[in-house]
């Protein structure tokens, strides 16, 4: 029989918020396996000590982690997620008759009180100090990439402004390298060229993105390092669109093996990485570097690259495919680049000459520690390149595709490389957090399945034994040994 409940009343019910929680929710998993109490230490020197009392921080950083666990990306929207979940007014400890934080409390704690401090980064490196302690953070492998982040910039608000193309701290070194070892002389004022720049007037921290198959416009890059174990990600970066990957990355390989005492023996990364920079810090440390090789480009009518000239260590020279050696002739200033040059009588005479090169004499460029590169590219193309880059792709691509898909990581509305850093690590925080949950999980099930596996043993060897009958000593022996087990 048709049936319409549209005149039924409602009842008064007396609930307890911890019976409405289920059991296997993730968020009673995190909150019982990861406290996060050392937060109160870590924000104690941003609030007064007299005064009216302040909401919770811990209860905020949960507020913000839920947002980014959940792939909530707007505070006002979270605010109203958390109005009706049970299972997040559990989590952070709001009982069922209690007001929400309103959104404009977390947006106005983040913009004032936690701005210019690193708190953020604090949290992600204590989570990352908690995977390390529990044996999930092996160390020994490092994998990095970079991912693009839509700014929240309009494409069309731009202007061009001129600034110093400035060589990196790596060049400048080499450069009082070369000074010191008599390859160019002092000057005594260096000029800088300028460049052109195309700058977002909405967001002028983000660059444009420029990269065959990636889309145009302003945006981020969110540089990120993993333990190549178990993916956990061990450090985060931010750099506008138009900074290469390779410039940052070996001062944060540096930082965190500084930071976590990380005992690194590998590092893997993509094509984009190939710099002569890494290569030599890494193998200074004695660290292997596990990065595909750049072919050289060539003109259409030119035969030979770069790759055909044989160096010979000894004698700090080169031997072009005329068997004809090419000398030490300069450094080009601001490059890194010592000039290896062949004299002009011998190419003009040789019977090569167009097929190497459209000048008079040929004239190589190559680093200073051109001879670290070339014993770092002995690691390329062996067993252990082809397993680190199958990692590198499971572990760097995959928690970006994860971190896009439910991790708020595709697009950012903040605005400033401090405020879109603080994304990334809450994002980053957030797949930690999963993968350690897990990782916890699994490891507490596995010793329960060794506990009752034992008590099942023993079991079986009081009933072979049949020691009810035979030796009450014997029975009590074992029957200790199985609760000591538990």
């Amino acid at each position: 029989m048709f049936n319409n409940d549209i005149h039924k009343q409602q009842k008064i019910e007396f609930v307890n918020i911890e019976e409405l929680m289920p059991q296997d929710h993730f968020l009673r998993d995190l909150d019982r396996l990861v406290s996060f109490d050392f937060i109160y230490d870590k924000v104690d020197h941003l609030y007064s000590k007299i005064g009216r009392r302040s909401i919770d921080p811990v209860m905020i950083i949960k507020m913000l982690l839920i947002g980014y666990l959940y792939g909530i990306n707007s505070e006002r929207k979270l605010e109203q997620e958390i109005k009706v979940n049970i299972a997040y007014r559990w989590f952070l400890g709001i009982d069922l008759d209690e007001p929400v934080p309103d959104h404009s409390t977390l947006s106005q704690l983040r913009r004032r009180k936690f701005k210019g401090t690193n708190l953020f980064e604090e949290i992600f490196d204590e989570i990352v100090r908690k995977c390390i302690d529990v044996g999930l953070v092996t160390d020994s492998v490092l994998c990095t990439d970079s991912t693009h982040i839509r700014a929240n910039a309009q494409n069309d608000l731009r202007e061009v402004i001129e600034a110093l193309d400035k060589p990196s701290k790596y060049i400048q070194r080499l450069d009082e390298e070369a000074i010191h070892n008599g390859l160019i002389k002092p000057k005594k004022v260096r000029s800088f060229k300028m460049k052109k720049v195309t700058k977002s007037i909405t967001d002028p921290d983000s660059g444009i993105l420029s990269r065959p198959g990636k889309p145009t416009g302003f945006h981020y890059l969110n540089h990120q390092t993993c333990d190549g174990n178990s993916g956990i990600i061990t450090d985060v970066f931010v750099t506008s669109a138009n900074v290469s990957d390779k410039t940052p990355h070996t001062e944060r390989i540096l930082y965190q093996i500084a930071k976590f005492k990380f005992d690194t023996k590998e590092i893997c990364a993509d094509g984009g990485y190939y710099s002569s920079e890494i290569h030599s810090e890494m193998y200074k440390r004695n660290i292997k570097t596990y990065i595909p090789i750049r072919n050289p480009g060539k003109y259409d009518d030119i035969k030979f690259t770069v790759n055909d000239f044989k160096y010979i260590e000894r004698e700090d020279c080169f031997i072009c495919p005329n068997g004809e050696k090419l000398l030490v002739g300069g450094y080009k200033l601001g490059r890194g680049n010592i000039k290896y040059v062949c004299s002009k009588r011998i190419c003009g005479n040789c019977t090569l000459h167009k097929d190497c090169t459209k000048q008079e004499q040929k004239v190589l460029l190559k680093s200073i520690n051109y001879k670290y590169s070339e014993k770092q590219n002995l690691n390329v193309g062996t067993p252990r390149y082809y397993e680190l880059m199958r990692l590198r792709k499971i572990w760097c691509e995959g928690n970006f595709s994860h971190q896009k898909a439910n991790h708020n990581l595709a697009k950012t509305f903040k605005r400033g490389n401090a405020n879109v850093t603080e994304h990334c690590f809450l994002s980053a925080c957030a797949l930690n957090l999963k993968r350690l949950i897990k990782y916890l999980k699994d490891r507490c099930n596995l010793q329960k399945s060794f506990v009752y596996t034992q008590i099942y043993l023993i079991n079986i060897k009081i009933r072979q034994a049949k020691l009810l009958d035979n030796s009450s000593d014997c029975f009590f022996t074992y029957l200790s040994t199985a609760l000591f087990i538990v």
